[in-house]
């Protein structure tokens, strides 16, 4: 087990000596979107575009089953990044904010929605919408909450600025899986790769962040993982973990096998997911939650 990280009260990973809030504004203000890091790229092909809004359709198609998506109800996309969220709304003619700390993203692959983007210190913007009275119908916090200091703070605003019969959508890491705890007892890997500090500041799985929330009083009414790539670390061959070089046509057999199965069914690549995160399988996972006293 890392040094860095411990459980928490709630069930899930935080590190236990985190950096403060300014620390990490500086920190993203010069990481993200100004090149090539991580999982963003210069450039998309067109499947990779397709494969980021098949991902935002699936998140959709499941809040269609508590929420009418339709024209006339608003977004707001708590760190926006690229601006996929926008482009996908803005599409269907439904009203949608995105807030983040840089507009780079967004610039460079969705420009005609930079006029949606709030641009500077997330939480502040949030505390000022919810100064107006702001209220929105879809909250979207996706791969943002494993990034902050304060998670349940977090939940708390964005809890604040959800319309009674609003609709939170949480995708965060799913860390500590049971998949990733085989791969290491059983030698296929060496290290805790899905530490990722001072990126990640907390690892989530299924129990802790669904008690995290309802200490915000919010319930959960789904959930679902998504593709679980990690099991190519169980083969020898295609280890990106032990060979870099691997990771690339990894991701391009996953986004593929995904575009894939939304071909054929959203309906049915939801329920595959959903029985994969039954057994805490998905690189990710996907909550979704509404206001206790609210109404779905």
């Amino acid at each position: 087990m890392s040094k860095i990280v411990e459980k928490n009260k709630f069930g899930f990973y935080s590190v236990i000596e985190k950096p403060n809030t300014k620390e990490l504004e500086e920190y993203y203000n010069k990481k993200y979107y100004q090149s090539a890091q991580g999982s963003y790229e210069l450039n998309y092909s067109d499947e990779e575009i397709t494969f980021f809004l098949n991902k935002i359709n699936e998140k959709v198609h499941v809040i269609s089953k508590f929420k009418k998506v339709q024209p006339g109800i608003n977004v707001i996309d708590i760190g926006c990044g690229e601006g996929w969220v926008l482009r996908y709304f803005n599409q269907l003619n439904i009203e949608s904010m995105g807030l983040d700390y840089s507009s780079y993203g967004v610039e460079k692959f969705n420009s005609d929605y930079l006029n949606s983007v709030l641009v500077g210190d997330v939480y502040k913007n949030v505390d000022n919408l919810i100064s107006q009275g702001k209220q929105f119908d879809i909250v979207w916090l996706d791969n943002v909450l494993e990034h902050v200091v304060d998670p349940l703070d977090l939940l708390y605003k964005c809890k604040n600025i959800m319309k009674p019969d609003g609709i939170l959508m949480v995708e965060v890491p799913n860390d500590f899986s049971v998949l990733q705890k085989y791969l290491l007892e059983n030698g296929h890997i060496d290290n805790e790769y899905w530490v990722a500090y001072p990126d990640h500041l907390s690892y989530f799985n299924k129990e802790g962040l669904i008690e995290l929330a309802k200490e915000a009083n919010l319930n959960p009414v789904f959930f679902m993982g998504d593709f679980p790539i990690d099991l190519y670390l169980l083969n020898p061959n295609t280890n990106y973990n032990r060979d870099k070089t691997k990771g690339k046509s990894c991701y391009l057999s996953r986004l593929r096998f995904e575009n894939l199965t939304n071909s054929v069914s959203v309906e049915g690549t939801i329920n595959l997911y959903k029985a994969l995160m039954d057994l805490g399988l998905g690189r990710a996972l996907t909550g979704f939650f509404v206001n206790q006293n609210g109404v779905a």
